[in-house]
């Protein structure tokens, strides 16, 4: 977009200005700390100057002599200056850059995407226990990988989104021990969703039986064996329950707006023979081990020289944990093994309307490939560290550097405030709680969406007294998923999120609805003018205004926060800007006059940039998945 190309223009005078004074310093161009000073600047003069061993204000004076000759052969610069603190502050053409930008915009259906990179990304996210209905720290790796995968796409990458369903582990287990020895109903009462019904009842049950009876964990024991084995009444049995709890979560995914490529199953990947062939190989290198004494009697252990211990892939009665899973998945994804996967299409219609696959052992007719990426990235939260560090250095063992190519985005846990703790019945002593599903103290998402829909629903009727029922409940749950999604995207992924239901669902300050209701503003505006939104170079010279000026500025810098996020993983970057962005749009709309201006010209100038600043925070909001509405 047209700041960045300012930006490197910008970059491009001061690196040759530094080469005509003898050095090859870093521009270090940036955004100064006050707008009045220019639109922006650099500190490379102080730089040169310290190793000269003169005045900053000197060598500035000197490097702004010798740009100044050139900016006339810029597209955007209009001027520098050398501040007496040492700094180059550079000044915007902002006619042109105006009538630019706002041309680029208008002309684009993905206002600031990249062309294809021809990079391959493997997207890893959600991957929730097929036991139990999603919970709000599940969400947060949900939103997290979704926008990434949103992100990385928009930046020209080609990204496939993967949702690793663990369909063999002790949780799975525990639920068919419900059904099976406990005689627990595999129907869930009316009213209760499947996944619900069976984490929070079925779940909870056979752990608190465990408790009472421990020779009920035998048979947890057994269920794991048969469900290793992949053949029988309790793997069919197995397979069939955990299809019904993944279309109740994936019903919860898609009503968050996720949506996904590829469907990878655990049991299949033990069943593949990629583990036993990563197996042999460790076991060759000697970077695996049979324990023969001690607490790990009978394991395989890779032993950890960094911290002393030892971490079991393989148990002593011949099941894998789940690291051991991990590693051929993690291998698979760039490609150090063959793939064994068939691919076949899933049922069920995802909000964005992609089609689903999900992965077979059978070879199929359906024409498409997984894995194999240049890059894999696992959205994983932060108390999985050392076992993905184990994962990376295995990968390593397999191939020279391949850890390079594996990534893990970790994030931090989710709490509830205690305000929203107790309003959804829960009782804590201190300000926040973390959830914990072995205290039980969690909450479905299912249930959040609906405590914020009903909120929405009261704002949302109160603003709009005329509107029909159905439009009320599409606007509420637009609103709701807002909400819900923009609070866990906007803190930085590294921190603990405190979630309260009633600061998320405000329409001011730093939430979703204020995104949602400030594009509706703006498209108001638009709807309701008699002129049309159009610029030329006349009238771009027009828009002088501070904040006109300041939103000009702001809207051409999507690209910018597009690349950050990407480089560092963090949707997070794509929050703060289209959060700048709103308020910049607000600042305008409450202080310039446009449909009631009287030059026509210039009003519709201001339409021009009321209509690209509107597209671009719509394109923001797409990518942190979030719906919009011209009316809320």
């Amino acid at each position: 977009m047209k700041f960045r190309e300012f930006e490197e223009e910008v970059g491009g005078l001061v690196a040759n200005a530094t080469k005509d004074l003898g050095h090859d310093a870093d521009p270090e161009v940036g955004l100064p700390p006050n707008p009045s000073y220019g639109d922006l600047s650099s500190p490379v003069a102080i730089r040169i100057a310290s190793k000269e061993g003169k005045k900053p204000a000197e060598t500035a004076l000197r490097l702004a002599d010798r740009i100044t000759a050139s900016v006339g052969k810029t597209s955007y610069v209009s001027s520098v200056t050398a501040h007496p603190g040492g700094y180059l502050n550079f000044t915007l053409k902002f006619p042109q850059f105006m009538l630019d930008s706002i041309g680029e915009i208008a002309g684009s259906d993905e206002p600031g995407s990249s062309a294809p990179t021809g990079a391959s990304i493997a997207v890893e996210h959600t991957n929730v226990n097929p036991n139990k209905a999603l919970h709000v720290g599940h969400a947060r790796n949900l939103v997290m990988g979704d926008s990434l995968v949103r992100i990385l796409r928009h930046a020209g990458n080609t990204v496939q989104a993967l949702n690793y369903i663990d369909d063999s582990g002790a949780q799975v287990a525990d639920v068919i021990v419900g059904f099976k020895f406990l005689g627990m109903s595999d129907d869930p009462p009316a009213g209760t969703k499947f996944d619900a019904y069976c984490g929070d009842v079925v779940y909870s049950k056979v752990n608190s039986e465990y408790a009472k009876d421990p020779k009920l964990k035998e048979k947890q024991s057994l269920v794991l064996k048969e469900i290793e084995r992949g053949k029988g009444e309790v793997a069919e049995y197995t397979r069939k329950i955990v299809d019904r709890i993944l279309a109740a979560q994936l019903s919860t995914c898609w009503r968050i707006g996720a949506s996904y490529d590829l469907l990878n199953w655990e049991s299949q990947i033990v069943h593949s023979g990629m583990w036993e062939n990563v197996f042999e190989k460790l076991k060759r290198d000697d970077y695996v081990k049979l324990e023969t004494e001690g607490e790990n009697k009978g394991c395989w252990v890779i032993p950890d020289s960094e911290t002393g211990e030892q971490k079991v892939v393989v148990r002593s009665d011949g099941t894998t944990v789940y690291v051991a899973k991990d590693i051929p998945y993690a291998a698979w994804k760039i490609g150090l093994v063959e793939d064994p996967f068939g691919y076949e299409v899933y049922e069920g219609r995802q909000p964005d309307g992609r089609a689903l696959y999900t992965s077979r052992l059978e070879k199929s007719k359906v024409k498409i490939n997984f894995g194999s990426a240049d890059l894999a990235i696992s959205v994983i939260d932060t108390r999985q560290s050392y076992l993905q560090r184990i994962v990376s250095k295995v990968l390593d063992k397999l191939q020279a550097g391949a850890s390079k190519r594996y990534r893990h985005r970790s994030y931090e846990v989710v709490a509830l405030s205690k305000k929203t703790a107790e309003q959804l019945g829960f009782e804590i002593s201190g300000d926040f709680a973390q959830m914990s599903g072995r205290k039980g103290l969690y909450v479905n998402v299912d249930s959040v969406l609906a405590a914020l829909k009903e909120r929405a629903e009261t704002e949302t009727r109160k603003r709009n007294t005329t509107e029909s029922e159905d439009w009320v409940q599409d606007v509420a749950e637009a609103v709701a998923v807002a909400a819900f999604r923009y609070e866990l995207l906007k803190q930085d992924p590294d921190k603990m999120i405190v979630f309260d239901i009633e600061d998320s669902i405000r329409f001011d300050g730093d939430t979703g609805p204020y995104l949602l209701y400030t594009y509706a503003r703006a498209r108001r505006i638009l709807a309701k003018s008699t002129g049309r939104p159009s610029i030329d170079i006349a009238s771009a010279s027009k828009l002088t205004k501070r904040e006109e000026l300041a939103l000009g500025k702001k809207m051409s810098m999507l690209d910018i926060a597009v690349g950050t996020a990407s480089e560092y993983f963090s949707p997070k970057e794509i929050a703060r800007y289209s959060h700048e962005l709103a308020v910049a749009i607000n600042d305008y709309y409450e202080n310039v006059q446009v449909n009631r201006e009287e030059d026509e010209a210039l009003r519709d100038a201001r339409l021009a940039l009321v209509d690209a600043s509107s597209k671009v925070l719509a394109q923001g909001l797409r990518l942190m998945g979030i719906g919009y509405r011209d009316r809320i």
